[in-house]
């Protein structure tokens, strides 16, 4: 009998949104977020960054490791490159950047 391991891969979504936890998360132990409707594992995603979010608390979901949300603090930053949640122009400067790049092609093309 052969066992087959699949790796840790960590998915850090384009953009962080909030949960509010249900289950208190702690530094060894994971607890339970309500996100998008419905309620998900959820563990630091740092583990040192706070020792503990209480029921009741708001967090920022930045990404999941296969069905356990990764969340941080609010008032705590987002890993580098993606976007904050302070930041109401990100969908708007991402639309910006993307109309430069196709205008760019549109020239090249031409």
């Amino acid at each position: 009998m052969s066992f087959t391991f699949a790796p840790e891969i960590i998915e850090l979504f384009s953009q962080a949104a909030i949960g509010n936890v249900e289950e208190t998360i702690t530094l060894h132990l994971r607890g339970r977020v309500r996100f998008m409707a419905t309620t998900w594992f959820a563990r630091f995603y740092q583990p040192g960054s706070q020792t503990e979010a209480l029921p009741g608390t708001s967090v920022k979901v930045i990404g999941r490791e296969r069905l356990t949300l990764l969340v941080v603090p609010i008032d705590e930053g987002v890993p580098p490159g993606m976007p904050s949640l302070e930041h109401p122009k990100t969908k708007q400067l991402s639309l910006s950047w993307m109309q430069q790049i196709g205008s760019w092609f549109a020239g090249w093309l031409q």
